[in-house]
């Protein structure tokens, strides 16, 4: 499908630098288990305002087809917090989508 970065979600299936240096309210981040592909230890690292966030899943079971749709999700914030750097830096399975304010 390809990133999708000029809309509302953004939604992002591959790494990329969705912003710098141009600071955006940010309402809602979700990583999510579009296709069921997601496996136990997956990781995705978000680097944000140059803090690198790693996150892995651990699943109940070892099968992505436990029934988690969004695997991790970083707010909603009202309002949206201020971005000013977003880099998605490992992302292998799954999209991510990012709602902006």
């Amino acid at each position: 499908m390809g990133n999708v970065l000029d809309s509302n979600p953004y939604l992002v299936d591959t790494a990329a630098t969705l912003w710098t240096k141009t600071p955006k309210a940010v309402r809602l981040i979700q990583w999510v288990d579009d296709n069921a592909d997601i496996p136990d230890d997956g990781t995705i690292t978000l680097t944000i305002n140059g803090v690198a966030l790693v996150m892995k899943v651990q699943r109940v079971t070892a099968a992505p087809s436990d029934g988690i749709g969004v695997v991790w999700q970083m707010g909603p914030f009202n309002p949206g917090i201020i971005i000013s750097d977003f880099i998605v830096t490992t992302m292998a399975t799954g999209n991510l989508h990012v709602w902006l304010d």
